[in-house]
């Protein structure tokens, strides 16, 4: 079946060429971030229209139409000689012979015919999958985003926005395929930090139109969290207090791994007012006596007990959602701490096959792995970047989120294979990205600052080319902080109204 072509290439000062050529549009409609593909002396070349310029020779000199002005198009032909440039960039070939996709090392002819790439020839181009995550459809062609779950997580993903760009709904649609996927297609557990409280909405009861997920959902309030003082190792200890001493860490951790033996002999846990008894006890009390005041600090976390809650069995389930709460949580040393623990515990349980494979999801990332930081301030970090460059190997997915992609860590964004971009406008953020972020060009870059809210680019393991794409509805209920400033004024003049009411008919 013949197809009608929409353009034509040309010759041009750089082009064509293997990396780049120019095309007159014929007929239709040609877009920005549109696939095209095209006959080639090896297959079937595919190309991303990275821009389209529109241009008329009776408009060329400003001179003339200064003087002519709107006499030009009384007296001449002009919207004959009007006409749309296109440029594009070549991704790859599709061999005919073997079926395989290659790069092109040779440049098309002039007078080649463009064509709107086919959706079939798109899907296996991009290596998207029928039984994939379902993100969204891609911009201008009726083909939807479903992406491998392996080639979009198992080497680690990273969703960066500005505030308001639509990254937590993003993360909603993802944690919703997670959950929605069959057994037989492998399901994973799915753990997420949750500062701002904005995923606690999958835990509870929702009634259609929206998808009800409070049946595979553990919500858990982080100010709850208590970790076991029997799991205060030397290398947790000199993280969470790293100005200690040499003879104050072995002090401390002589005590600890004395307690430790004797729980172990029959005697039972032990929390931090056990380790405080021992310290007074101790022979060296001016060592003594400064451990006693760290100890105080600890504490004051009131985040040190007996015994672990919860155990890392309970929240790293197959095809489950756990979500910990941290909203609640003002100190962030507490914060730190329970993220560097549990990101530890879940990667070590994982390594050991202990717990089924994982995707661990950190919002707000670049506080917790930032860029530069003082000693003692981010101690998730070393354990965070640790799970981004091994987890790979033992199905130990990384999630970073992040609204500053400038303050995060540059190790770990290089490390996260993936990426998914939606609006961003700050120059160093987006110079931040181009640097960590492996086959993001300049005008990918650039299309970044004009997205709307909803848009996103993918680029990376996931897909074969960095394509835009919209953003499918979710189908969970919104989250409590999804308001407008406006509904929220109105809730909160609504209760304090029912308040004064109530107090009224009391009195």
């Amino acid at each position: 079946m013949n197809r009608d072509s929409l353009g034509t290439i040309v010759s041009s000062i750089d082009g064509p060429s293997p990396s780049v050529l120019s095309f007159v549009v014929n007929e239709g409609k040609v877009h920005k971030g549109m696939f095209i593909e095209l006959e080639y002396s090896e297959g079937t070349m595919v190309c991303l229209v990275e821009d389209v310029v529109k241009t008329n020779r009776y408009f060329e000199r400003p001179d003339s139409v200064k003087t002519i002005g709107a006499e030009l198009e009384k007296n001449f032909p002009v919207s004959d000689w009007e006409f749309l440039l296109g440029r594009a960039r070549p991704l790859g070939v599709f061999v005919e012979s073997n079926g395989n996709i290659q790069r092109s090392t040779f440049p098309p002819s002039p007078g080649t015919k463009v064509f709107k790439a086919k959706d079939e020839n798109l899907k296996k181009f991009l290596a998207l999958q029928e039984n994939g995550l379902h993100l969204g459809s891609i911009n201008f062609h009726d083909v939807l985003m479903k992406v491998n779950l392996s080639k979009l997580l198992q080497k680690h993903l990273a969703i960066l926005a500005m505030s308001g760009a639509g990254k937590s709904y993003c993360v909603s649609v993802l944690l919703e395929e997670l959950l929605l996927r069959e057994k037989e297609n492998g399901q994973i557990a799915v753990i997420v930090f949750d500062t701002h409280g904005e995923y606690t909405c999958f835990g509870e009861s929702a009634k259609s139109p929206h998808k009800d997920f409070s049946s595979v959902t553990k919500v858990i309030d982080a100010s709850k969290i208590k970790i076991a003082s029997s799991k205060l190792t030397p290398g947790m200890i000199a993280n969470i207090m790293p100005d200690l001493s040499a003879p104050q860490k072995r002090e401390l951790s002589s005590i600890i791994s004395r307690l430790s033996n004797e729980m172990k002999s029959g005697v039972g846990p032990f929390d931090l007012a056990s380790v405080r008894a021992e310290l007074s006890s101790s022979q060296n009390q001016k060592t003594a006596e400064t451990l006693l005041g760290i100890l105080s600090e600890l504490e004051d976390l009131e985040l040190f007990s007996k015994i672990d809650y919860p155990a890392v069995s309970d929240i790293a389930r197959p095809g489950q959602l756990c979500v910990l709460d941290l909203s609640k949580i003002i100190s962030d040393k507490k914060k730190q701490i329970i993220v560097s623990y549990f990101s530890n515990k879940l990667f070590n349980d994982r390594r050991q096959k202990r717990i089924p494979p994982f995707a661990l999801f950190v919002e707000e990332a670049h506080n917790f792995i930032p860029e530069t930081t003082s000693k003692g301030v981010a101690i998730a970090k070393s354990t965070l970047r640790t799970i981004a460059r091994e987890g790979r190997k033992f199905g130990a997915a990384l999630v970073v989120i992040s609204q500053r992609p400038k303050r995060l860590d540059t190790t770990t964004l290089a490390n996260c294979n993936t990426n998914i971009i939606l609006r961003i406008t700050n120059p160093y953020d987006l110079d931040h990205i181009k640097q960590s972020s492996e086959g993001l060009d300049q005008a990918s870059i650039n299309s970044i600052s004009s997205l709307r809210v909803g848009e996103a680019l993918i680029v990376g393991e996931a897909v074969g080319a960095p394509t835009f794409f919209r953003v499918r509805l979710r189908t969970s209920q919104p989250s409590k902080h999804e308001v407008t400033l406006e509904e929220a004024a109105k809730r909160f003049g609504e209760q304090k109204e029912k308040n004064e009411d109530e107090i009224n008919s009391f009195l």
